[in-house]
């Protein structure tokens, strides 16, 4: 495959760029298009701009619906579309994405070119066979002469060759009128596309206006000279793909058309066309410098003698900051003089202000900038605003600084995506992102792999994240070919330039990143030279950018070196980035580079702990680590949220799709659906452990019998009495104590013993006692109402309790019958069978009742995660412990009917397992299980037994952890309580159906039906169980939970152990659970009782009587 790929490379250096198509010519990315530049809106006055409501300024909406003409090929596309009769068009919503109202098909890929391979040679193990099994070839023929075949038939047809796009090339012709009002007379007029996928020819009225191409940032033309007062038609046609798509290889869907806004925006002849805003503070973050560098353009025919500019500052209740606005000549900022050595001071307008109140995630304080542009008579102009925030960002000794304090970044990835419009995400959406990062204690974002709607960076100021604002460049399946090559600088340079151009003035913007997975090169630095000088305000972020070959140390990619070293090989990541990035680096290589002797620079994780499927365990230990070292400043989760578009089966019934689904080719199956959150933005089981693991405040236990325990804040800005702390005291899951702790001081990063005021306990027999924690905000925040918790602990009290004296049953022992076949125990209304084939319990009637449907068999398995089954590969790793217990062996079966006892001795090669069954006279069941294995057997995923209950018995309830699912390395949010519902509450349907729904820390389980009568489960010691209601084959083997059939049995799963969910990545062996949470040892023991129940109204004194 090396040879292969080199070749691929070859040819690519070798393609011939002449071309006749203006969307496959890297150097044409844009035609007319106006310089990037704020978003921002012209107000008639300052009272309007400083309310800022956009639909009181020059504008006028053109979403809505347009006529639409669509085409598989761009050689069939309508020539003279802008000119055409088009009221036999279709409708279409606009911003929209074609493919979610029925035209084309939507592709899921997570890396390579749909519009280029049609094949993934990658999994051609090889590419040779391949060839020959698939293709007619003459008998006879050398290898070498088959490759020259399949280098013609297969390689060329099949990579990428850019600019070139080698696919049928859809494209939609969009059109609308539009009406000039009477008064935007003597206005200079914009057309304003937010964001288009991903080329698009402009016309007004007939007239070619321009082109643009880059789907994640607005192309905005001015048609001042192409409009006319009254009635107007505007005509798109947009390319599903152009040589721009070559930098847009991103892990998301592919889908295309006018996907965000299109506005038209007025301004005066004489505008602040654009502005930045700077806010330095002093040395002690006290006092701040506010800078603004406006820029002014005027039409030739106009005078603007005495004209000003004038700043106003106010505060974040509306209120003035300054005496007198600040007022500033425009001609010196027209005519602003450059030097030909050194270079302008950006303060063209500045300002002292005493101790303004500062921005950060934690108090997002923002205040209000006015500008006004006067004549010379006085009268405004026009007037902008925009909202600020003063805070600095510094990176000192290996830390990241905001205003002056150490931060850490609890950041995730975030895809725009909605499982209802796809790509078109809407305000309501954007705002509900950031307030759910928020209430789950995120406090940053990156914005992977483009610039977002500039709305959403609007809420991240509003509320409080800091930003990652990432440039839309990623050449993923070309790897770092286009990063050096010459003829691509323009279009790698402008997406960065015009990112930057955009968003400089948002206070959450904390750091800009040049793209994601796309080499390091020449255009790459290109681009970080001009944010370097430009705005040096902010940090910069290339995860790309890894090794500096003129270092002494560096070390060549994919040496012996290299490999051996991995992740920490190269350290030496060039100077133009000021963080080292890193992607999913385990536990053991996140500190290694923590302690490297090459590094001064912080270190962040760009992409970590993935969230595919039943995934994210172990990410307490990532943040133990992160805390331990001030110069990891932390990562952001990949990602944010599930990309499942909802859409409906051949039956009607709702799914989430993923790649494939639509006949996509080629896709990426399920690897989108890799959310903190679902698709339709409900948390998922681990998000709570994101929320608890990310929370402002650490408990831990110091001497509980005193009620002493240890607080430490991780807040930065905030003192903990500004929020309300309270404590409670269960007895199992009865509150009988309660309290607020006033008074409690603790500043930012500060750490404190506390004594819980806990009154002395008067225990009950095999009852326990837990102490809950809990930290709340105290009032309203705009993100979240007063009493939204924020940071949690449960301790268990080591309170002394005397067992329960059990009562001597009158019962009378029960019965044992023996056939050849089985051994049947009877007693006072139950009946159980074993079977001596199998040795186990296959059979338990309660009554009239059949409450155990199916064995108690041995379960070493599990329906395979997405980190089990295309991570770690446990189906080929310990895949022989899958069909295991259909191998047992009875070696040895024993009753002893005067003890009331079944013992049984299975056996499997060198591997033995001894189960002992002990029937008491009220029909409770003792299963004692003993399993001993060889050495050298790999380790199971589970230890345990499953059996089948009866269907009716659909009320559930437990006494363990819970609410939601969770398992042994992502169940720290998780508390013990006793949780009650329907069976289906207590099931979670992953998007892919897969291994769900466990508990652990299970001292009891009761499966009952509507009168309370059904059966318990008891562990001597906690256990860990899962009831589903389908059977473990079809979770295995469907790919939608529409595929999902009710059985005619529930599912119970008994487990001693098992395997945590793993998840630094899905795709290698660090997908593994760490080994603290694999099955290691050698030998597993448990028991547990079986106990039926009748019309049991309190099982908690069940349990406890039976303990």
């Amino acid at each position: 495959m090396n040879k292969l790929f080199s070749v691929i490379f070859l040819l690519l250096a070798t393609s011939v760029l002449a071309q006749n198509k203006e969307w496959e010519d890297p150097a044409f990315i844009a035609k007319n298009k106006i310089p990037g530049r704020v978003t921002s809106y012209s107000f008639k006055t300052t009272g309007d701009a400083l309310k800022g409501n956009r639909e009181t300024s020059r504008i006028i909406s053109l979403n809505g619906t347009w006529k639409f003409n669509f085409v598989e090929k761009s050689e069939n596309r309508p020539l003279d579309f802008y000119k055409t009769d088009v009221s036999n068009w279709d409708d279409i919503e606009v911003p929209s994405n074609w493919e979610m109202k029925g035209y084309g098909t939507p592709i899921y890929r997570n890396s390579g070119y749909p519009f280029g391979p049609q094949l993934s040679l990658e999994e051609m193990e090889d590419p040779i066979a391949w060839y020959t099994e698939n293709y007619e070839i003459p008998e006879g023929l050398s290898r070498e002469e088959i490759f020259r075949r399949f280098y013609a038939d297969v390689i060329v047809k099949n990579i990428p060759q850019p600019p070139f796009i080698a696919r049928d090339n859809p494209v939609g012709s969009y059109a609308k009128t539009f009406t000039i009002p009477k008064d935007w007379n003597n206005q200079k007029i914009i057309l304003h596309f937010g964001g288009v996928s991903s080329a698009m020819y402009v016309y007004v009225n007939g007239e070619k206006v321009g082109y643009n191409q880059d789907s994640r940032l607005p192309a905005e033309f001015d048609i001042t000279n192409f409009v006319k007062t009254g009635e107007n038609k505007l005509a798109i046609q947009v390319f599903r793909w152009c040589e721009g798509s070559y930098l847009e290889d991103q892990d998301h869907w592919r889908m295309s058309g006018i996907h965000r806004e299109v506005l038209l925006l007025a301004q005066p002849k004489v505008a602040i066309e654009d502005f930045f805003v700077r806010t330095r503070l002093d040395e002690n973050y006290q006092n701040a410098l506010l800078q603004i560098r406006p820029t002014i353009t005027r039409g030739a025919d106009v005078d603007t003698k005495n004209w000003t500019i004038e700043v106003e500052l106010f505060s974040p209740a509306n209120k003035a900051v300054l005496d007198h606005p600040i007022s500033k000549d425009i001609n010196g900022i027209i005519y602003e003089g450059y030097p030909q050595r050194d270079n302008v001071y950006f303060g063209i307008i500045e300002k002292e202000i005493t101790s303004p109140e500062k921005w950060s995630a934690e108090k997002p304080v923002l205040y209000t900038v006015v500008l006004n542009l006067k004549d010379a008579e006085g009268n405004t102009v026009e007037a902008r605003s925009a909202k600020i925030g003063f805070r600095e960002v510094e990176i000192k000794n290996g830390q990241l600084l905001v205003n002056g304090k150490s931060i850490k970044l609890y950041g995730v990835n975030r895809h725009d995506h909605s499982h209802l419009n796809g790509k078109a995400v809407t305000r309501e959406e954007m705002e509900r992102d950031v307030l759910m990062m928020k209430q789950f204690n995120f406090n940053a974002v990156r914005t992977s792999h483009y610039p977002n709607d500039p709305y959403f960076y609007d809420m991240c100021d509003k509320y409080g994240l800091y930003v990652m604002d990432e440039a839309n460049i990623e050449t993923h399946g070309l790897m770092g070919y286009l990063t050096n090559q010459s003829e691509w600088h323009m279009a790698f340079t402008d997406r960065v330039v015009r990112m930057v151009e955009r968003d400089k003035n948002h206070p959450s913007i904390i750091s800009w990143s040049l793209g994601n997975e796309s080499g390091c090169g020449p255009n790459h630095a290109s681009a970080a030279g001009f944010v370097k000088d430009f705005d040096p305000t902010r940090f910069i972020h290339y995860e790309g950018a890894q090794g500096s070959p003129e270092h002494k140390d560096y070390k060549t990619y994919g040496s012996p070196e290299y490999r051996k070293l991995g992740r920490t090989a190269n350290p030496t990541d060039p100077t133009y980035v000021d963080v080292i990035s890193r992607m999913y680096a385990n536990l053991e290589d996140l500190e290694k580079l923590a302690n490297s002797p090459y590094i001064s620079r912080p270190i962040v994780e760009c992409e970590y702990a993935h969230a595919m499927g039943n995934s994210l365990g172990n990410f307490q230990e990532y943040w133990d680590l992160i805390h331990a070292y001030p110069n990891l400043i932390g990562g952001y989760i990949w990602d944010w949220i599930d990309q499942g578009v909802l859409t409906k089966d051949k039956n009607g019934n709702d799914f989430f799709a993923y790649g494939g689904d639509f006949g996509d080719k080629p896709n990426d199956n399920n690897f989108c659906i890799n959310g903190v959150i679902a698709s339709d933005r409900s948390p998922k089981p681990q998000t709570w452990e994101v929320k608890y693991v990310m929370q402002p405040v650490k408990f831990t236990a110091v001497d509980l019998e005193n009620g002493l325990v240890r607080v430490l804040s991780r807040f930065s800005f905030s003192n903990i009495n500004e929020y309300s702390f309270t404590w409670t005291v269960n007895e199992d899951a009865i509150e009988i104590q309660s309290g607020t702790i006033n008074g409690f001081s603790l500043s930012p990063g500060e750490a404190k013993v506390l004594k819980i005021p806990v009154e002395p306990i008067s225990a009950k027999a095999n009852a326990e006692y837990w102490l809950r924690l809990s930290v709340q905000l105290k009032e309203d925040k705009n993100w979240a109402k007063a009493g939204h918790e924020l940071a949690k602990a449960q301790f268990k009290l080591p309170v002394k309790t005397a067992p329960l004296l059990k009562k001597e049953t009158k019962l009378a022992k029960p019965t044992f019958n023996e056939t050849d076949a089985d051994i049947t125990i009877t007693g006072k209304d139950f009946k159980s069978v074993i079977s001596k084939t199998s040795g186990l319990l296959t059979n338990y009637e309660k009554g009239d009742e059949n409450i155990i449907t199916s064995a108690l068999q041995p379960n070493f398995w599990r329906p395979l995660t997405d980190n089990d089954e295309r991570g770690w590969r446990a189906q080929n790793v310990i895949g022989v412990w899958k069909d295991l217990p259909e191998k047992l062996e009875v070696k040895s079966l024993d009753v002893d009917a005067p003890a009331s006892t079944v013992k049984t001795q299975l056996i499997f090669n060198e591997l033995t397992l001894n189960l002992t069954y002990t029937f008491a006279p009220d029909g409770t069941v003792d299963v004692k299980f003993d399993l001993s294995m060889p050495e050298d057997m790999p380790e199971p995923i589970r230890v345990g037994l499953a059996i089948g209950v009866s269907k009716n018995l659909q009320e559930m309830s437990f006494y363990g952890k819970g609410p939601f699912e969770n398992y042994s390395d992502r169940n720290r949010a998780a508390e013990v309580n006793i949780f009650t519902g329907k069976v289906d509450d207590f099931y979670y349907n992953y998007v892919k159906p897969q291994e769900s729904s466990n508990y652990t820390c299970v001292r009891w389980l009761a499966l009952t039906n509507a009168d309370k009568s059904g059966l318990m489960v008891l562990g001597d010691n906690p256990i860990q169980t899962s009831v589903w209601p389908y059977t473990a084959q079809n979770i295995r083997d469907a790919q939608h939970p529409t595929e999902l059939v009710k059985a005619d049995k529930l599912t119970v799963n008994i487990s001693a152990a098992m395997a945590g969910v793993g998840g630094n990545d899905s795709w290698s062996i660090n997908a593994r659970p760490i080994d603290k949470y694999r099955l290691l040892e050698k030998k597993y023991s448990f028991s547990f009782k079986l106990i039926p129940v009748t019309k049991a109204k309190d099982l908690q004194n069940v349990y406890r009587s039976s303990k």
